[in-house]
């Protein structure tokens, strides 16, 4: 007896000791799993393999009915050296692996020979696996049309819900006691069979469904060995001390609380006594305080169906009820699915067995149909798998009769598998799911480090490639700016160095423009001065107009120098830019167009021409009213009037030449002729002999003469003078005014307002292409850095994943001790 004690507390405290790692290990996995869903939420999106699980759900879609379920146990009971590096493959179960070495093949046991070294078929992930299906037709698929965004939100409420999955098996883990949840289809009896297991006809039961709520019953030594029964409208509330959180209710009116839940209870605790020993009851076993929990039928309603499937979940045996009659149903095949990614290991037990007549035929389809559902269940079939009629058995046990083998066996069988087999039944189903989580974690990360160095590789080509031109680039950039410069600065210093020229020639000959107008006479001397004058301002004008379309055309040629330019620079572009990639909009405004409102157009800007500005009517030509409008051509010119000074020139020295040749051939006709030298001397004779009186009025005599000679010539020659006059007086104002230098710097100025927003534009598209490259570049350095980091991030994850993985499958060392 007391070697039986001591290995009775040996084997607990094995037991709460794997609980302790298990509990531990839950939490890492939890950790890990908060660690992805940040890492997902914040850096990079997990890539989840959308099209080959498309196509293994459509293969899996056309394959038979019956899915089986992904385990990771199998018979063997034995595992493999925890530290042994493990191939991805199929989720697996804790007894999946033996304590000692295995080979290669048996690690492959079940996996298909061609994919042997390949990543693991996404068709096998177990817990992380999306459906994104919107029914069961293969061809409302939506996964090709989702983004990577929505996959991303997706992934992440799974991870949530994952999370709080292992937060039930954290509860479960730390939960001395077991739970024990009957459930099955519709009218299966399962309130029966709860009242045989318990040897008490507590539940009520019917030819018809009845049992409308959750039922749990637990030994009343947990209630001070009181007998009682709480309805719970709250369970998250409820407190057995605290009388608010339930309502007591009598055994006579159980029947119609569990029948009918006017109320709206969500749960019935029945606290009862078993007056079977420790050795034979199930709730007051000596050993673990145990609770059975009657349901709802599975397919009563969709309400009653989900409350029931999320249930499950924090119990730790399920007992699977099937009515002999019906076997399986689609609801019940769900549940065993749904329940089977975390319990390897069903207990069921087909009820009504006593009224089938051909026993063999209906236990041989059962037993296909559970291979199918729960391949571990049917290996241990002979200690899960039972045929019984609990009816029958609850008859026999009020008429004191003795019990059939067949339900004594089944109570044997869940006593043992809830009691003695704790590690299986209590603690295997959470190693399960954390074995899953965790191998659907390597294969994800496995997908996701190959996704990343995928990238990586796509990113450096793309560099590479994309090198060359970006080089051309700056290089086409560097060469167009500076020939767009040189058209610039070459055409303002041909504009200013042609006015220079033309006006300074112009204002240098302005006499021979007033040459021009003919001489009316002396009469109309001031109406001639004035056709002079007019006529020099408007040959000034005409000439400052003729600068003017000099400017004009420089800008004209300047235009089409620079749209050759923008051609080549849109050839480059086509050849640069992505296919995919906005174009520069590199079109010039019809600032060339000939009309007389455009004057406007060339003003100085800091900005690039708007769109537009680049058309495709090149033969366009300047005229004179596009220059920038300068009023009158000098304001000296404005205010200049007639002067008296302008008919009279007293300043003989440019006619010198003609009267110094006047003198000579006078002279020479004087001194030439014989008689006028005796004339000549008959006078000088004649003056000797006079008076001074005389001479004195002879030389006043000759004054007048030559004074009236004078007059005469200064009148003759007033048309001339006024000419003179006029033309230098108009030189030297407009020398002094510095006309040439404003004119030059006028034109120079509105040549450059009008080719500068040209040669801006160009420069500011191209710069425009080198950013956007640039862009380009650094945004691929930028995918290719957070690249790195998740190849490497899920390089280490995977190691994680798979060092905890191990952890956890050595939690199964010596669990047949448990």
């Amino acid at each position: 007896m007391n070697a039986s004690h001591q290995e009775q507390v040996q084997q607990q405290r094995i037991f709460a000791d794997k609980c302790r790692r298990l509990h531990s290990h839950l939490s890492n996995t939890k950790a890990l799993l908060q660690e992805i869903g940040e890492y997902n939420r914040t850096k990079w999106p997990v890539h989840y393999p959308l099209a080959r699980i498309a196509r293994a759900n459509q293969g899996a879609q056309s394959s038979t009915g019956l899915r089986r379920t992904n385990s990771m146990l199998n018979s063997d009971s034995t595992l493999v050296d925890a530290m042994a590096p493990v191939p991805l493959r199929r989720t697996l179960t804790a007894d999946d692996f033996s304590d000692s070495e295995v080979n290669g093949d048996e690690l492959r046991a079940g996996v298909d020979p061609d994919s042997v070294g390949r990543l693991l078929d996404p068709s096998d992930l177990s817990v992380l696996k999306l459906d994104l299906r919107l029914s069961y037709h293969s061809d409302s698929d939506v996964m090709g049309s989702l983004e990577e965004s929505s996959i991303s939100r997706l992934f992440d409420e799974r991870l949530l819900q994952c999370e709080m999955h292992i937060d039930k098996l954290i509860a479960r883990v730390t939960d001395k006691s077991s739970k024990i949840l009957v459930t099955g289809d519709l009218n299966a009896g399962k309130s029966t069979l709860v009242n045989a297991l318990i040897r008490k006809d507590i539940l009520p039961f019917d030819q018809q469904p009845c049992t409308m709520l959750f039922c749990e019953i637990v030994d009343a030594s947990l209630n001070g060995g009181v007998e009682e029964v709480h309805a719970i409208p709250d369970i998250a509330a409820y407190n057995r001390n605290d009388s608010l959180t339930f309502a007591k209710i009598t055994m006579s009116d159980l029947e119609d609380i569990v029948m009918e839940n006017s109320d709206h209870y969500q749960q019935l605790k029945i606290y009862t006594n078993d007056c079977h020993s420790d050795k034979q009851s199930l709730l007051h076993n000596g050993v673990v305080d145990v609770a059975l929990i009657d349901s709802p039928g599975l397919n009563r309603d969709s309400l009653k169906t989900t409350q029931l499937f999320a249930r499950q979940e924090e119990i730790d045996v399920v007992v699977f009820v099937v009515n002999a009659e019906n076997h399986f149903t689609l609801s019940g095949q769900d549940f065993l699915l749904n329940a089977g990614k975390e319990k390897a290991h069903i207990f069921i037990v087909v009820n009504r067995f006593d009224a089938i007549r051909r026993k063999d035929r209906c236990e041989r389809m059962i037993l296909d149909q559970i291979r199918e559902l729960s391949p571990l269940t049917y290996e241990e079939r002979g200690e899960l798998v039972h045929f019984v009629s609990a009816h029958e058995q609850l008859a026999d046990q009020q008429n004191g009769t003795s019990e059939a083998t067949s339900f004594a066996n089944m109570e044997r069988c869940l006593r043992s598998f809830t009691l003695e087999q704790r590690f299986k039944s209590k603690l295997a189903p959470a190693q399960r799911y954390a074995m899953n989580v965790l191998f659907d974690i390597q294969y994800l990360a496995a997908e996701n480090v190959a996704t990343a160095t995928k990238r990586i590789q796509e990113i450096n080509a793309a560099l590479r490639e994309g090198m060359p031109k970006y080089e051309t680039l700056l290089q086409e950039r560097t060469e167009t700016s500076r020939r767009a410069e040189a058209v610039l600065d070459g055409g303002c210093l041909e504009v200013r160095r042609h006015t220079t020229a033309h006006l300074t020639n112009t204002t240098h000959h302005l006499q021979d423009v007033a040459e021009k107008v003919s001489y009316p006479g002396l009469l109309s001397l001031w109406s001639y001065a004035e056709s002079v004058l007019l006529t020099v301002v408007r040959h000034l004008e005409h000439e400052v107009s003729e600068c003017d379309r000099f400017a004009c055309f420089t800008i004209h040629q300047a235009r089409q120098e620079l749209s050759r330019l923008e051609a080549a620079r849109r050839v480059l572009e086509e050849a640069t830019s992505p296919r995919n990639a906005p174009k520069s909009n590199g079109s010039f405004a019809s600032i060339t167009a000939v009309s007389d409102d455009d004057s406007a157009l060339l003003k100085p800007t800091a900005t690039p021409p708007p769109a537009g500005m680049w058309n495709s009517d090149l033969s366009a030509s300047f005229t004179a009213s596009q220059i920038a409008s300068v009023g009158s051509i000098s304001n000296e010119l404005d205010t200049i009037q007639l002067e008296l000074s302008d008919f009279i020139d007293l300043d003989f020295s440019h006619n010198w030449g003609a009267l110094t040749s006047i003198s000579a051939s006078a002279s020479l006709t004087l001194f030439a002729s014989k008689s006028m030298v005796g004339n000549m001397l008959t006078l000088l004779k004649l003056s000797s002999t006079m008076g001074p009186n005389t001479a004195r009025r002879l030389v006043v005599a000759g004054a007048a003469l030559v004074g009236l000679g004078s007059v005469f010539y200064i009148l003759s020659d007033m048309d001339g003078t006024v000419r003179r006059k006029l033309s230098s007086r108009v030189s030297l104002m407009l020398d002094n005014e510095g006309f040439v230098e404003f004119h030059a710097e006028r034109l120079t100025t509105e040549t450059s307002r009008a080719i500068r927003p040209f040669v801006w534009h160009l420069q500011h598209t191209f710069q425009r292409m080198v950013e956007a490259e640039e862009h380009r570049r650094a945004d691929h350095l930028r995918r290719r850095h957070v690249a790195q980091d998740s190849q490497i991030y899920f390089d280490e994850l995977r190691a994680k994943a798979q060092e905890l993985a191990g952890a956890v499958r050595a939690v199964s060392i010596d669990a047949n001790m448990c």
